[in-house]
């Protein structure tokens, strides 16, 4: 699958995370956050705000994919992080 010229690099950190992740600074403007279970579920929805934290303290301990989508929630980058 080839990827797109205009990828946006999500960094996504503190990354393990026992409690919440933050996004760094992004190439594009986001809307919304989905965070995915390693089956491919939707757990977890934000709505983007720079500089915030998000919440995961819940979630059971695992492998995530962090889904930066735009206001259409088409996806514009994706990060694996791992929930401790």
């Amino acid at each position: 699958m080839a990827q797109s010229a205009k990828s946006t690099p999500l960094k996504v950190f503190p990354n393990p995370t026992t409690e919440y992740f933050q996004v760094g600074e992004l190439g594009e403007t986001a809307s919304y956050i989905s965070v995915f279970n390693i089956m491919g579920r939707n757990v977890r929805e934000f709505e983007f705000v720079k500089d915030e934290r998000y919440y995961i303290a819940d979630l059971p301990k695992g492998l995530y994919l962090i889904h930066l989508q735009d206001k259409n929630k088409k996806t514009i980058a994706t990060q694996k992080i791992e929930k401790r």
